[in-house]
């Protein structure tokens, strides 16, 4: 039930030193564990975890996903421009193939949208047109606590390739940006080193 097969048979093993004994323990054990999964989709350790509010599934996903965080994983080198800018100011500041993302702030520094540089030189409307009326994203951003679960999330409601890092949700000073690509790449590179470690691979 509880989910651990193994530990349950060191268990009988160090405690009756009965080898047929431990046998028996152990494929009942291997049954239990399969029967509660079976039955009530996870292990009762993984179900205690969840009433805690961690949302894993398995247990080599317990520690490195925490660690694994926004903050770490974002570029701090972005390029950001005021908001205010028209497009045919921007057009210029920003040449076609020079970026392909721009970060849109206000007076104080704090996150007003993402501008997609192709479709603003590709867009119709007037030259004297702010930015921000042509800004993407307004209202998705991600946070450094973040952990990469919970940015996927961002990322899949908000239909972005890339978003913007901010401080907090209340001032929204940009720190940096964050690919989606960036971010599938680190959590498979960590799932392979959790599931190396686990086989002994590592």
């Amino acid at each position: 039930v509880v989910g651990a097969p193994l530990t349950m048979t060191f268990l009988a093993l160090e405690s009756t030193r009965d080898l047929t004994l431990t046998a028996v323990v152990l494929a009942a054990s291997i049954m239990a564990a399969m029967l509660v999964r079976e039955t009530f989709g996870y292990s009762f350790s993984t179900w205690r975890f969840h009433l805690r509010g961690e949302t894993i599934r398995s247990a080599h996903d317990v520690g490195w996903m925490r660690s694994l965080t926004v903050g770490s994983m974002m570029r701090k080198d972005v390029r950001t421009i005021d908001a205010a800018t028209t497009l045919g100011a921007f057009r210029k500041a920003v040449p076609l193939g020079s970026a392909q993302r721009v970060i849109a702030v206000d007076e104080g520094q704090h996150y007003v949208g993402v501008l997609i540089v192709a479709e603003l030189h590709s867009e119709l409307a007037d030259g004297e047109t702010p930015v921000w009326s042509l800004a993407r994203f307004k209202d998705a951003v991600l946070v450094p606590s973040m952990n990469v679960q919970t940015a996927a999330e961002t990322f899949q409601r908000a239909g972005a390739e890339e978003l913007a890092v901010v401080e907090d949700f209340a001032d929204r000073v940009v720190l940096g940006l964050l690919t989606e690509s960036h971010l599938m790449r680190r959590y498979a590179e960590e799932l392979d080193k959790a599931r190396r470690d686990l086989s002994g691979e590592g």
